[in-house]
């Protein structure tokens, strides 16, 4: 067992099944249509995304609530394991404030108890790139120091880039104009945006397949040819997602490859059809 309980939200993109062999915890949230609120989850988003694409609108996107947090971080505290919980970036959850008051509630409760809330300012696929290579050096026995010092070192070499198939999403939730600022009028073209702080485009292309190869181009130039955690996450399309995950092969040294669904509040952003791609290098110092 790892020394430090590693936590994030559910708005990460690892999926069920490599969260729990990473052996992170996570907490859910959750989105709502007019007439149904629903959990966070895999088969949830994918349904959501088949609804959206039948005519509904765009869900909206719930943080997990403290008592989600206290779930995860109370046990470990008992235990005498240190929590890291890393978020999603304000812009697109306010997870922070619910785990900053959960961590709180736990420390209250358990005097002794060691958790630390960390807002890398990376999203979505990014983060659970990111977190798989901190996964791996806590199963290798890295403590809490250790784990934020190679979190200070990882992040400026961590990014997470999205393409949605058509800009009408992004217009529907008032984002079209904030990424027309930066790129100006897309006029038909199909935006890569970043989702680090806040969202906002990097670059545009004729078509969604020359956005993808583009995004793929850029989203590991940060990491300066040090090997990496890959995370491909899609709203639905997974024929895309694993063609965007080939590009990737071909162009990157890849320690890592998960291919997964896009968690529902940066997909409730960019809407179905959309492809994410997350990078993070494979080990401190990029080793």
């Amino acid at each position: 067992m790892a020394k430090v309980q590693l936590v994030t939200d559910s708005t990460t993109c690892l999926g069920a099944e490599a969260a729990r062999e990473l052996g992170v915890l996570v907490a859910a949230g959750s989105f709502a249509f007019e007439d149904e609120r629903i959990g966070d989850g895999e088969d949830a988003w994918r349904a959501a995304y088949e609804r959206v694409r039948a005519g509904g609108r765009l869900p909206r996107t719930f943080a997990p609530p403290e008592s989600a947090y206290v779930a995860h971080f109370r046990p470990a505290a008992e235990a005498g394991r240190p929590v890291l919980c890393l978020v999603t970036p304000f812009d697109v959850s306010p997870s922070f404030t619910t785990a900053s008051a959960a961590m709180l509630t736990v420390q209250d409760e358990v005097p002794s108890a060691r958790v630390k809330i960390s807002n890398p300012g990376v999203g979505h696929a990014g983060l659970g790139a990111l977190l798989t290579t901190l996964a791996r050096l806590a199963r290798a026995g890295a403590g809490l120091d250790d784990l934020l010092t190679a979190l200070e070192e990882l992040e400026p070499m961590t990014d997470a880039l999205v393409v949605p198939a058509e800009t009408r999403w992004l217009e529907a939730c008032g984002r079209l104009a904030l990424v027309e600022e930066k790129l100006g009028e897309l006029d038909g073209d199909v935006p890569v945006l970043r989702v680090g702080t806040r969202v906002t485009g990097v670059a545009r292309a004729a078509s969604h397949e020359a956005a993808l190869a583009e995004a793929v181009r850029r989203v590991g130039q940060r990491a300066d040819g040090a090997p990496l955690n890959v995370v491909v996450a899609h709203a639905a399309a997974p024929g895309l997602a694993e063609e965007a995950a080939d590009r990737v092969r071909r162009q990157y040294p890849v320690g890592r490859l998960i291919v997964t669904e896009l968690s529902m509040a940066i997909g409730a952003v960019v809407g179905p059809g959309a492809v994410a791609i997350g990078v993070a290098p494979s080990g401190a110092g990029g080793d």
